[in-house]
Formats: C-alpha cells, sequence, structure tokens
C-alpha cells in the first residue's frame, strides 16, 4: 500500500502558533539566588559567632595541640588552642586560643591560665582526669580591665575564684614540713592548705602563705598560736625520752596546726585575712616564747656534769624557771684548780611574787641593782645543785632550792656574770661518802682480825669435839631421865592431895553452913579456904609445867 500525498486542503484545517517573549526573571534563578542567601547567613553567624583571640605564654608545651587542647572552667569548654608556636628567642611557648562569646567579659588582666595535667603533691594526686583526655588548659576568670595576652602559670594556683575563705601569711625561721599543699589543721580537722612560701629579704627566714576555708578561717583571732607538724617528734632531755607520734596524715604529709587559747584575753573578733603570724616549729615551744625577759647567772660546778647538756632546763622545786645557755671548762694555770662554769638564764616572769617581793623588786630596778632579789635568795641559803633527770638516759638538770643548814652567803659579783654558789650533786656526795667509808675499810687491821676470828673459831670446835662435853651431854640425858621420873610420881602425889583436899573442904563447908557466917571463926575459916584453893592451883600449875619441861628441876625456870 502506497502512502497519500498530502493535499493543500490538509494544511488549511491547523491553527497558526504565535511565538511572544515572555517578561520577568526565570524561576530557574531563584535555586542560585537561595544558597546566595543561606551562604551569607552562615558567614555572618560564623563571624558573629567567633570568639576572641588571645595569646596565652607558658615555659613548657607539654600536651598542648594545636586543634585539640581544650580551655575549660569547671570542666565545660570554652575555647579551643589554634595555634602552638615557640617564640623568637626560644624562652617560651606561645599558645593562640580561640574563646568562644560568652567568656569574652571574664578575659581580664587578673584572669590566670595553667595546663592541667596529672600532677603528684603532699595534698594527693590531681589531674587524673587528663591521662585519658589529654592535657588541657584551665581558667580561674577575675575581675579587672580587660586583655588579650596572658603569660600562663607553671603550676595550679593555690586558691581559685570558687574557693571561699581567707588566706593568712606566717614567719617561721625554718620552712620544715610546711611545703605547698600540706595540710592547715584544727583539731585534728584539715581546714586548709599551704599556699606557698617565700624567703625573707634578709634571708633569715621563710614567709609562708596560707588558706583556711570557710567557715573554719573565723576560728582565727589575733591570739591564735600556729606550729608545725613533725608527725613524729622524739627528744631525749632531762625528763628522760619523750615520744610525740601526730595522725597518720601528719606522719606522712606534715603540716601546720593552729588553735585559739581560750584564756588569751583576745577580742574574739576574727582576724583580718592577710595577718601575718608566727610559726612556731612546735607546740612545746610556744610556752617558751611567752617568757621574753631573761637574767643571766653562773654556777661553778667542781665535780663531773656528765649528762648535763646546752638547752637542760633549770628548775626550782620541779617547776622550769630557765635553761643552761652555755658550759665550758676553766682551769688557773698557777693553781692548776679546774672549775666547770655553766652559765644559765633564768626567765623571771615565770616566778609569781607577792606584795612585798613586788615591792622590793620595784625598789631594785629603781635603784639599778637587779640582783637584789637573787642576792637576798642567796643569803636564806638558795644553792644549785646537779641534779639527775632520768635514770635511764643519764641526763642532768640544775636545780635550785633552799639549803638553810648551810653557811650564809652571798650572790658572788666578782665575775662577768652574777654566781650562785653551788653544793655538790647528790651522786657526788654518795660517791664522796663511799669512798670515806671504803678508806676506813682499808685502815682497819683486817689480817689481825680475820686470824683472830679463826683462832675462835677453831677453839670452839675444839670445845664442841672435847670428850669432856660429851660426857657431860650424856650426864645431862640421865638427869633428864631420872627428872621425868620424878615428874611422874610427883603428879600423882598431887592427884591424891587434890582429891583428900576436895573432900576436906567439902567436910568444912558443911560445917560453915552450922556456924554462924558472920562470927570471926567462919570469917577465919573463909580466909583459910580461900588460901587452900589458891594453893591447890598453884600446885596444879607447877604440875603442869614439869610436865611440858621437866628439865626446869635442873637448869630452873626460863
Amino acid at each position: 500500500m502506497k502512502d497519500r500525498e498530502p493535499n493543500p486542503g490538509d494544511f488549511e484545517e491547523l491553527a497558526e502558533v504565535t511565538v511572544q517573549k515572555k517578561r520577568g526573571i526565570s524561576i530557574v534563578w531563584i535555586i542560585p539566588l537561595v544558597a546566595a542567601l543561606i551562604g551569607g547567613w552562615l558567614t555572618y553567624k560564623t563571624i558573629s559567632e567567633k570568639g576572641p583571640m588571645v595569646t596565652i605564654t607558658f615555659e613548657d608545651g607539654a600536651g598542648l595541640e594545636a586543634g585539640k587542647t581544650k580551655i575549660k572552667y569547671k570542666s565545660l569548654e570554652i575555647g579551643t588552642v589554634k595555634q602552638v608556636e615557640i617564640s623568637q628567642d626560644l624562652s617560651m611557648v606561645n599558645v593562640v586560643a580561640e574563646f568562644r562569646n560568652p567568656a569574652e567579659p571574664h578575659l581580664t588582666e587578673n584572669s590566670r591560665f595553667w595546663v592541667v595535667r596529672p600532677r603528684l603533691g603532699l595534698g594527693g594526686i590531681s589531674g587524673l582526669e587528663t591521662l585519658v583526655s589529654g592535657a588541657y588548659i584551665a581558667m580561674d576568670p577575675r575581675p579587672g580591665p580587660s586583655a588579650r595576652t596572658f603569660t600562663g602559670l607553671e603550676k595550679p594556683p593555690g586558691v581559685t575564684r570558687e574557693d571561699k575563705g581567707a588566706q593568712f601569711q606566717l614567719r617561721a625561721e625554718n620552712l620544715g614540713s610546711s611545703a605547698p599543699g600540706a595540710p592547715v589543721l584544727y583539731h585534728d580537722i584539715q581546714v586548709g592548705r599551704v599556699l606557698d612560701y617565700v624567703l625573707d629579704e634578709e634571708g633569715e627566714g621563710v614567709f609562708i602563705d596560707i588558706f583556711i576555708q570557710d567557715p573554719y578561717h573565723l576560728r582565727v583571732e589575733d591570739t591564735s598560736r600556729f606550729w608545725q607538724l613533725s608527725g613524729f617528734e622524739i627528744s631525749v632531755g632531762a625528763e628522760g625520752l619523750n615520744v610525740k607520734m601526730e595522725s597518720l596524715s601528719s606522719l606522712l604529709t606534715g603540716g601546720i596546726a593552729f588553735d585559739t587559747p581560750a584564756m588569751a584575753g583576745g577580742s574574739g573578733e576574727p582576724s583580718q585575712p592577710g595577718t601575718a603570724f608566727k610559726l612556731f616549729r612546735n607546740f612545746s615551744s610556744i610556752q617558751d616564747e611567752k617568757y621574753v625577759l631573761t637574767r643571766p647567772f653562773m654556777i661553778n660546778f667542781d665535780g663531773s656534769v656528765r649528762g648535763l647538756s646546752v638547752g637542760a632546763p633549770v628548775e626550782f622545786r620541779g617547776i622550769k624557771i630557765g635553761i643552761v645557755s652555755d658550759i665550758a671548762v676553766n682551769l688557773d694555770p698557777n693553781t692548776l684548780e679546774i672549775k666547770i662554769p655553766v652559765l644559765i638564764e633564768i626567765q623571771p616572769e615565770r616566778i609569781t611574787t607577792t606584795q612585798v617581793m613586788q615591792s622590793q623588786i620595784m625598789q631594785a630596778q629603781v635603784s639599778e641593782d637587779r640582783y637584789a632579789v637573787m642576792n637576798h635568795m642567796v643569803q636564806r641559803g638558795l644553792r644549785a645543785q646537779l641534779e639527775t633527770g632520768s635514770l635511764l638516759t643519764g641526763q642532768l638538770f640544775v636545780g635550785l632550792d633552799f639549803q638553810e643548814d648551810l653557811p650564809q652567803k652571798e650572790l658572788i659579783m666578782t665575775g662577768k656574770y652574777p654566781e650562785i654558789p653551788a653544793i655538790p650533786a647528790t651522786m657526788d656526795q654518795l660517791r664522796r661518802t663511799i669512798t670515806d667509808v671504803m678508806a676506813e675499810i682499808r685502815r682497819l687491821p683486817l689480817d689481825e682480825i680475820a686470824k683472830e676470828i679463826l683462832e675462835t673459831v677453831e677453839g670452839g670446835n675444839r670445845l664442841v669435839n672435847s670428850p669432856e662435853t660429851q660426857n657431860a651431854i650424856h650426864n645431862l640425858n640421865a638427869a633428864l631421865g631420872n627428872v621425868e621420873k620424878l615428874t611422874g610420881g610427883l603428879d600423882q602425889q598431887v592427884d591424891g592431895l587434890m582429891a583428900n583436899l576436895d573432900k576436906t573442904l567439902g567436910t568444912v563447908q558443911k560445917g560453915l553452913r552450922i556456924v554462924d557466917p558472920d562470927s570471926p571463926a567462919a570469917v577465919n575459916i573463909n580466909n583459910t579456904l580461900k588460901e587452900l584453893s589458891a594453893a591447890a592451883r598453884s600446885i596444879r600449875v607447877l604440875a603442869d609445867y614439869l610436865e611440858q619441861h621437866p628439865e626446869a628441876l635442873v637448869k630452873g625456870k626460863q
């Protein structure tokens, strides 16, 4: 079948198409426009949310990485390290960090930064979380003028913004156990810690900064006392062996303790932050610190002072009133006499006085005679003597007491220091007594005495073993046998005599019932009967004694 060719009439039936040009923006351009708006919004948002850039300088950059190390406050991220580079002089590490906008008001000159790493100190182990998450930079925001350049701390600060309490300063001769991080205790409760220390300008002491937490900082008053804790303290002195042990934590870390005496007489108001206090080396030294007035005296001892050391106490009837400050040896080249001068320091404030004594002291001060009272006491018999403080250690101390039976003396004022008369020590007196006794024993004729004793013993031995003594003993045994036989017969006779006597007394009593009891005959008979009764009792007693001691007939009653 062949295709039909189109006819002209077929095209007349189609409608005519008219092409017109469209006006306005094509919908195709909406997509790039929306993308541009989104990009602009994102750019604005990025620029508007971009925080401030700061530079922090550290001495060491260990653990810091650009883009990874975070800056945190209260364990929340507030910034990121963007760049870590060495300074031009190679002495420092410059860290460029970007903070979020909320942190911008807190970037002040007083704000502090430090790197948190694992650290081991007296206060324990800190920063253990960085073993997993890595090191980070911590921030301690503080008010002040705005800043963008900071110098980082090489170790965490002792006190941050979150810590509530007060800081105080202590002055000590030595640092001792007060290293940073050591605890501060109040009644064995940790209430603070040691922050830092620095030498004073003269280099003769140490200033120690401590922090006490709230509310315990209100316990610190101007009369409070601070002392060092060594944990374990042992001393050997005139009092013997003294061992003192604190808590286990103090034994390991040491620390500082303080208290406020109830009888100190303070105002009772808390001390202002930053107040300075003296730090004592131990608790016992606090008592000695109260007495600042001292009077030096010299004592010359003739005997040995072995066991006496510098610092030994000077006591008056068991009460400490001073210490030994120096010991020397004094040799006279002319007479070769040796003396042991001992310098002591007496603290007169330890001695309370009556009104009469106080008036004497005031008069002595007016007359510039500071030793008038001591001279008066020496005149009354005050003497110095070495005494044993401990038999275990052999330590000695100087004892002062009145010896009224000694000759009267006065305070010796010829030397540099006034001298208190001394008497020999008790042990020296004992040794001298023993020496004198031994000397007397040596002077005795011991050989002659021993010879006479030996001759006496030999004579007694010959007397005991002689035939005459043996015969005398044999005859004495025979005599004792005869006495025993005689005693037995006498006993039988006494029994018969007592029976007859009883019968006689019965008969007499019957007769007396008939006779008038008030007649002279009746009275005489009654007295006679009483005497007979007493004689009978005596005979019975004699018989009993002879029965028990038949040898009394020969030797007599012992």
